[in-house]
């Protein structure tokens, strides 16, 4: 009995993967019947595109896309800017996701700013926040087509509802104790495939429903270099600083050879000197005593 329901537990699991399969790939034929030919495999590649202003997509399939912009503006003054930011975030329906900000000896502030906006007002924001700046030092905007990866989860998640719906089945229809089990292991696995399927299908609506920009504010104060005159004090400082580095790096390891290396060597070759002298001192003072001659006796000290 427990082999015959593994064996009915596998055959459900080969067939409901193959019809996953197969889905899948009636998904993308439908939503390319009107061209006459199959998709390719990347679908967000031919799919249309919606621009940044939110314009209507044509065709069955709706593509996703994650914005991403990032903005470093010169203002006149940073805090009267960031309530700026702060207004023109709440006009176009977003919210400030994280802000900090960096305060200097002479009072000047650097803001940095993460804002979150809905992704059909993304161009908008964008330049609104471009005429704040009296320059715009750094200004990039990136995108990700996440169009392909839904479709599939899509397909896999209705895949594995159809798995676990099967499994609900078997495991009413199961007689003994093991059989049950089993198809019970199988289920919670297929279960939790389910919730991790959804939570990235989640993830991918809310980053393509909320594009993402952030934003530095930087006082005019400090995006000026200090000069006078076409001196730059700054860059003599960096040099003095490099040359004051590069001495502190010779000393040390000037210091380090001669503690490791100079003074052991010295130390061996030292002392082997000092043994070969004290030999020869002992070795020449033998032979100088054994070569002098006898003293002559006097007549007073033969008596």
């Amino acid at each position: 009995m427990k082999k015959r329901w593994l064996l009915v537990l596998m055959l459900v699991t080969l067939v409901l993967a193959s019809c996953g399969a197969k889905s899948a790939d009636q998904m993308t034929d439908a939503a390319w019947e009107e061209g006459g030919e199959r998709a390719p495999s990347m679908v967000a590649q031919e799919s249309p595109v919606v621009d940044y202003d939110g314009n209507a997509a044509t065709g069955d399939i709706t593509p996703m896309i994650i914005y991403n912009g990032s903005l470093d503006l010169v203002v006149l003054d940073s805090t009267k800017a960031q309530e700026d930011v702060q207004k023109l975030v709440e006009e176009f329906k977003g919210y400030v996701a994280a802000s900090e900000s960096y305060r200097y000896e002479e009072g000047s502030v650097r803001v940095n700013m993460t804002l979150r906006v809905p992704a059909t007002q993304f161009n908008a924001l964008m330049s609104r926040l471009r005429d704040l700046a009296l320059e715009v030092n750094h200004d990039s905007v990136s995108s990700e087509n996440v169009t392909q990866e839904y479709v599939d989860l899509e397909s896999r998640l209705r895949a594995l509802e159809a798995k676990a719906a099967r499994l609900e089945e078997l495991m009413e229809e199961a007689e003994d104790t093991e059989a049950v089990l089993a198809v019970y292991r199988e289920l919670s696995a297929t279960q939790q495939e389910i919730e991790q399927v959804k939570g990235r299908m989640q993830y991918l609506e809310r980053a393509a429903g909320m594009a993402t920009i952030n934003v530095t504010l930087t006082p005019d104060a400090l995006s000026r270099p200090v000069e006078v005159a076409g001196w730059r004090p700054q860059g003599t400082a960096k040099r003095a600083v490099e040359a004051m580095l590069s001495a502190l790096q010779f000393l040390g390891d000037a210091f380090i050879w001669i503690l490791l290396f100079v003074v052991p060597v010295l130390a061996v070759i030292g002392g082997v000197i000092y043994l070969i002298i004290k030999l020869l001192s002992r070795l020449f003072g033998r032979r100088k005593r054994s070569r002098q001659p006898a003293a002559p006796v006097t007549p007073a000290e033969s008596k």
